[in-house]
């Protein structure tokens, strides 16, 4: 193997020799040959001013004629190459090239492996489809454009995804409405992606794949199936491309199809708030509870539902007669229908409750205090008035302030992950359900999917009150499609 090596460094030494000298000698020429041009522009500026150009010019186009003609005549590329064929004709032997293709070899597979371990610097278009609303007026300020400014990775910390599906949540229209806007604005002083205050783009909860990270993400890498979900104040999901903290993000369970994986995740921020975080439910303490769940076919609702009953709880649920079946699969064991009966009275001949989750709102709050045991929870998961869209001049001024300090004291004020509602939205709850997903014990529930040209149908649909689940929105080339979620989940779990 030395002497292998030391033949091959005597081969390489012996090129890098003719090389040296050959490019030497084409140094000088063209060294030479451009001070030759530098006096040649000279002179015919001197000879401009002295009426002699025609001639001058012609004499000196020869001179650099001349002057190219002997810097080719040294360096010829055909002679470069017939020296190197005949040294690898009459001194390269076969020993020789099995070392050197080994090397190649070697080599080609080390750079692979490296060039799997960078980080890509891959961006988003300048400009993207996205579901916006470009105004606070509420259903009519939502539509959908094609040139809104994509997002770019302006953190370390932060992963930027290609969206593949996205939901629509029932706040998406409050957000439309103005909830939220005296706090949105004054975060988006401070995200560069952000310029003024609209348009807003509306979406909760998104699956997508991962196109680049920041130098400091560890959570994701590039080409990873992803689902998130964003609180309200975020810039929404409902586009072609979207920047979040790595904080939010989790890898997308492979049981889940993109539509299905983006039905789910702020459905789950929600119920996990309400269950674990208020209602101090879990894997270990729900075990023979009771608990009554409010509108049990929302998008909140069927996530609760199979939460409490995969912790070994005990569920009674309030939907309509057309979800009803649905409830039942989902693992309710009392289901009343509140279109067909007074759920109020169904719900003096039971048993108190040790839970109740409220997702319908301040409406039924009377209610569920009266059915609740003494001791038990009461929590309401529709979202309050925010005292800050109600401040005025002075005090929204202030408020201002507040903001500008807490940046200049954070350097961040929610780009990587500062919270300013109650619900806290992480990529850790969606790793925590995950396995339950992966067991077949909690389940997306998709009602209906639309494409993006669609999207203003998609929330009318919403705004309606009456789909089953979550509606979702697809950014995709394909074409409108719609979903029998009832028949859909009965296929599924009769086959389980």
């Amino acid at each position: 193997m030395d002497h292998l090596i030391f033949l091959a460094q005597e081969r390489v030494e012996s090129v890098q020799v003719t090389l040296h000298s050959a490019t030497t000698r084409f140094a000088n020429n063209l060294v030479s040959l451009g001070n030759g041009v530098k006096a040649s522009f000279n002179n015919a500026l001197i000879s401009v001013k002295n009426q002699r150009f025609s001639g001058d010019v012609a004499e000196k186009v020869r001179d650099w004629l001349a002057k190219l003609r002997e810097a080719l005549s040294v360096f010829s590329p055909s002679e470069v190459y017939n020296r190197f064929l005949i040294f690898f004709l009459t001194e390269v032997t076969r020993t020789h090239i099995y070392f050197g293709g080994a090397c190649f070899f070697a080599g080609s597979i080390i750079g692979i492996l490296v060039g799997m371990r960078l980080r890509s610097s891959m961006v988003a278009p300048q400009r993207m489809r996205a579901v916006v609303a470009i105004s606070y007026r509420g259903m009519e300020a939502i539509g959908v454009v094609e040139d809104v400014v994509a997002p770019r990775i302006v953190d370390p910390h932060q992963v930027l995804i290609q969206v593949k599906a996205a939901g629509i949540d029932y706040l998406d229209i409050k957000v439309a409405e103005g909830y939220g806007r005296v706090l949105r604005k004054q975060l988006n002083k401070y995200n560069p992606n952000m310029d003024g205050e609209f348009p807003v783009v509306l979406g909760r909860d998104c699956s997508g794949v991962v196109v680049a990270v920041g130098k400091a993400v560890t959570r994701v890498e590039q080409g990873e199936e992803v689902w998130l979900a964003v609180p309200f104040y975020h810039p929404g999901t409902l586009s072609e491309y979207l920047v979040v903290s790595e904080e939010l993000v989790a890898l997308k369970p492979s049981q889940l199809t993109y539509e299905g994986a983006a039905a789910l995740p702020y459905s789950i921020m929600i119920a996990w708030d309400a269950l674990v975080t208020q209602g101090k439910l879990g894997p270990n303490t729900t075990e023979g509870k009771r608990v009554l769940i409010h509108a049990g076919a929302s998008g909140v609702g069927v996530v609760a539902i199979q939460l409490v009953r995969a912790w070994g709880g005990n569920v009674t649920t309030t939907v309509s007669s057309r979800a009803a079946p649905l409830a039942h699969l989902l693992g309710a064991e009392d289901v009343i229908t509140y279109d067909s009966s007074n759920f109020d009275k169904e719900l003096l001949l039971r048993e108190k409750y040790d839970v109740i989750l409220n997702t319908v709102g301040q409406v039924l709050h009377e209610s569920c205090l009266k059915h609740c045991l003494p001791g038990g929870v009461v929590v309401t998961t529709t979202s309050s008035q925010l005292a800050s869209d109600s401040y005025g001049y002075v005090i929204g001024g202030l408020y201002s302030l507040y903001m500008r300090a807490r940046y200049w004291l954070t350097k961040s004020p929610w780009l990587t992950g500062g919270r300013w509602g109650t619900v806290v939205v992480s990529g850790s709850v969606l790793e925590k359900v995950s396995p339950l997903i992966e067991s077949g014990r909690l389940q997306a529930v998709v009602d209906k999917a639309y494409s993006a040209q669609d999207a203003e149908v998609a929330f009318s649909h919403v705004a309606k009150g009456e789909q089953i689940g979550k509606t979702v929105v697809r950014f995709s080339s394909e074409g409108h499609l719609n979903c029998d979620v009832c028949a859909l989940l009965t296929r599924r779990l009769l086959m389980e």
